[in-house]
């Protein structure tokens, strides 16, 4: 049950987020911007946590390496899934993103060496359709540095989820987290700082969007990890999908932003899809 809840909150924080954005980014700063922020908070959080509960800093040198992996990924992840958007619609951006649960799930079976579960493949298809409604993509004239970005990031994602579940096993979870954030959040520095990315708000609005948007990431991130924990890590990607549908009625309730039927539609394939799965483990146990 800890894993189910860690994942559904995970899904809200990080689905508010994307609505929050807007304000953000009507106030004048950028994705790059906020996603640097959004990094050394969860540096910062995670680090006061760690210390808060008695925990050494510390890690061996073969710990240290799994999160030296782990963390570029990260740093890919959070970079390319932005980055992406600059070339490419939104919509298309995040659906092609969110193929990275289905490679979770081809990608756990080849590490476990076996077949991938065909109802288990359903059920992460169903809900994937469901995103493609709720989103209304479009690929008529697409650039294809976009379409590259945002499936480097969705692999990032899968490789860093399948090694997060089965590499910080080995050690203090919490303390590898912290280390992998910090690798994550040097790279991003270093990036925003090599492309010049780096963007401040220009008003009040933009300033509270930015804080708002790091404050459920770097706050909602770390939940994800706890699932992969309790329910590894088909079942937290799987739990994932509902992100854009808050999104979507997050931007309905702030904004105004009206569902269509397709949209609604979208979202009952979504919630059917990750229902479904729910029910394939419970017919099993």
């Amino acid at each position: 049950m800890v894993g189910y809840l860690a994942a559904a909150a995970c899904s809200l924080g990080l689905g508010l987020a994307v609505a929050v954005a807007r304000f953000a980014f009507e106030g004048g700063t950028n994705g790059v911007s906020v996603a640097l922020l959004r990094a050394w908070l969860l540096v910062c959080l995670a680090g006061v946590f760690c210390l808060a509960t008695g925990r050494g800093l510390a890690l061996p040198w073969r710990q240290w390496r799994h999160c030296l992996w782990l963390g570029l990924l990260m740093a890919v992840m959070f970079y390319a899934n932005i980055a992406a958007v600059q070339f490419i619609p939104i919509g298309l951006a995040a659906l092609l993103f969110f193929t990275y649960p289905p490679m979770v799930a081809l990608g756990t079976a080849a590490v476990e060496r076996r077949w991938p579960l065909p109802e288990r493949l359903l059920a992460v298809g169903i809900a994937f359709l469901g995103l493609a409604l709720m989103l209304g993509v479009s690929v008529d004239a697409v650039h294809p540095l976009g379409i590259a970005l945002s499936l480097s990031a969705a692999l990032a994602t899968a490789s860093n989820v399948i090694g997060s579940a089965r590499l910080l096993t080995g050690g203090d979870r919490w303390v590898m987290f912290w280390h992998m954030a910090i690798v994550a959040a040097c790279v991003l520095a270093v990036i925003a700082l090599a492309t010049d990315a780096l963007v401040l708000p220009a008003m009040p609005l933009g300033w509270g969007g930015m804080i708002g948007v790091a404050v459920l990431q770097a706050s909602s991130i770390p939940l994800f990890y706890v699932a992969l924990a309790h329910i590894g890590a088909e079942r937290s990607s799987m739990f994932n999908n509902l992100q854009p549908v808050i999104s979507i009625v997050a931007a309905y309730l702030l904004f105004g932003e009206l569902l269509t039927p397709a949209q609604f539609g979208g979202a009952a394939l979504v919630l059917g899809g990750i229902a479904f799965m729910q029910w394939l483990d419970l017919r099993r146990r």
